[in-house]
């Protein structure tokens, strides 16, 4: 009875001990993530207008789907039917998928993040009024780079 028991708890706490892990042929989380990301992008990026401002047509942006999926693929080095392992796994195991979009918004909101601080620093360069709350009633003196509000005054008649 007692060898039972005891057993059994090794099983669960070997069991425990995996709880993070996918089985082999199954990509771990950060690749999967990868992957999602990529073809997120080919899904966006095959619905975009084409030449002459016409709206692709629903089988036109099938077919550009299949060729950046099988683009991304190779560029991941991975074949269709490991991807369909893999994304078959994740589907089973909502939770593992969940942590999987989770991780993929982190990406997202960073590179976001960046593009944003970047976007506005190329801003700043063009014309530095653009960071300030009213910058275009604000003037840079053009002997100092102090900020001087923008006062309207009366004009002078002379």
């Amino acid at each position: 009875m007692y060898r039972i028991i005891t057993v059994c708890l090794l099983l669960i706490l070997a069991a425990c001990g995996q709880a993070d892990r996918v089985p082999e042929g199954v990509f771990p989380p950060e690749k999967m993530r990868d992957i999602l990301l990529d073809m997120n992008m080919a899904d966006a990026y095959s619905s975009e207008i084409g030449e002459g401002a016409m709206p692709v047509s629903d089988s036109l942006r099938k077919e550009r789907v299949k060729v950046y999926y099988r683009q991304i693929l190779d560029l991941h080095k991975v074949s269709v039917k490991e991807f369909r392992k893999s994304y078959a796994f994740y589907e089973a195991h909502p939770d593992r998928f969940k942590k999987v979009y989770d991780m993929m918004m982190e990406v997202v909101t960073a590179d976001r993040t960046s593009f944003d601080l970047e976007t506005r620093r190329n801003e700043y360069r063009n014309d530095p009024r653009s960071l300030l709350p009213f910058g275009k009633n604000t003037v840079i003196s053009g002997g100092s780079d102090t900020i001087i509000p923008f006062v309207k005054r009366k004009p002078v008649h002379r």
